[in-house]
């Protein structure tokens, strides 16, 4: 169930979102209005070494994406990016990952603010809506929020199951592992953070240590892990990421963007239309777009019991009960409607009686063996 929001004029729209989410293509359709300034992935990492001529390169057509075409993903940064240097001004590399999960009442970041300001005011001062796409601040909603509070915020929650295989189909046909590492890099830079551990183990995940915080070391030791891991236990890491995500950005004000419900519930596609309608000022649609390659893959091995691991997690936050039920509805689903019926090898109906009992079975080995994952993950990087 989906609150109705109400029309409010804004100065400026922050897209929260996942990776393979659904996010650009909202953010596109609010792009394609001439007054709107649209940032895409302000705390991308890459910000820090982009080049003027970088930009022209990097859009829709250059990749798989499924994305619409449109102009070059970073066209708005030009402007700010020294004729021959690098980077975007203010930006810092820390941004995108450090701090990841932060409560509202967690201190200010001024350097974070003050770049984020900086890529607002200039639209702004010219009239024009700066609508900013994250890929990289679901676990901060509520405290970008406090910091940015005349914005209209809201939060792309997609179906964790179609999220994971959109980047596993990436990964195996372009051999684009980006999607696939990114979540573990995550979990990794920020595993001392009380819920990232919690979370982990809850859902049997192993977390590579980190010896250094250059990124180049974390993304090359991370993707080793990823590659280590069974499919099972890869899976179970995407979602200890993507349950935290959700539990902590919808713990917020922020609007609800369900892009499952967008294509099967039509009064949620109208109600989000009318929330982005006021501070865009001119009506927008989100017609449901084909589905793609990867929404006919299988779900993975394994899904069932860790989506009642991760049912059990939402359920310790203390979330307004329709915030919950949308989480829950995602998690006790598995996956869309209109996919077939998984038959997982060996599931018989003895084995799929009681989610919980086995839930709580993984529990238990998850903390027996995370001394062993530790030393071995140790062992392993000093080879």
């Amino acid at each position: 169930m989906h609150a109705s929001p109400a029309v409010q004029a804004s100065q400026a729209v922050f897209l929260h979102t996942g990776w393979r989410s659904g996010g650009t293509w909202i953010w596109s359709r609010c792009r394609s209005y001439a007054h709107v300034h649209g940032y895409y992935e302000p705390l991308h990492e890459h910000a820090a070494r982009f080049r003027r001529r970088d930009v022209e390169t990097m859009r829709p057509g250059s990749w798989q994406s499924n994305h619409s075409e449109t102009a070059p993903y970073f066209e708005e940064f030009r402007d700010l990016i020294p004729p021959r240097g690098r980077g975007v001004a203010l930006y810092q590399p820390r941004f995108a990952f450090d701090g990841f999960f932060r409560a509202p009442d967690d201190p200010a970041d001024p350097a974070l603010e003050s770049y984020l300001g900086s890529l607002m005011a200039g639209p702004l001062a010219e009239g024009r809506l700066p609508v900013l796409k994250f890929c990289r601040s679901m676990g901060r909603v509520g405290w970008f929020e406090r910091r940015f509070p005349d914005a209209l915020h809201a939060v792309v929650l997609r179906n964790p199951v179609a999220q994971y295989q959109s980047g596993q189909y990436l990964l195996q046909e372009q051999r684009n592992r980006y999607f696939a590492l990114a979540p573990m890099l995550v979990l990794a830079r920020n595993v001392r953070h009380p819920a990232v551990r919690e979370a982990a183990l809850a859902l049997g995940v192993s977390i590579p240590t980190l010896y250094s915080d250059h990124m180049d070391y974390a993304v090359e030791i991370c993707w080793l892990h990823v590659r280590r891991v069974s499919a099972a236990e890869r899976y179970r890491g995407f979602l200890a990421f993507w349950t935290l995500c959700a539990v902590a950005a919808l713990d917020s004000e922020a609007l609800v963007i369900d892009l499952d419900a967008i294509a099967t519930d039509l009064q949620h596609r109208r109600d989000v239309e009318t929330a982005l309608q006021g501070p865009i000022g001119e009506p927008i649609q989100l017609v449901p777009r084909a589905r793609s390659a990867s929404d006919a893959a299988a779900p993975p091995l394994g899904w069932r019991e860790a989506h009642g691991a991760a049912e059990a997690l939402a359920l310790k936050r203390r979330l307004p009960p329709e915030r919950l039920d949308i989480i829950l509805e995602k998690l006790s689903g598995g996956a869309p409607a209109t996919w077939p019926a998984p038959v997982l090898p060996g599931e018989t109906l003895s084995t799929s009686l009681s989610r919980r009992t086995l839930t709580a079975a993984e529990i238990l080995l998850a903390r027996a063996m995370q001394p062993l994952r530790r030393l071995h993950g140790s062992l392993a990087q000093r080879k």
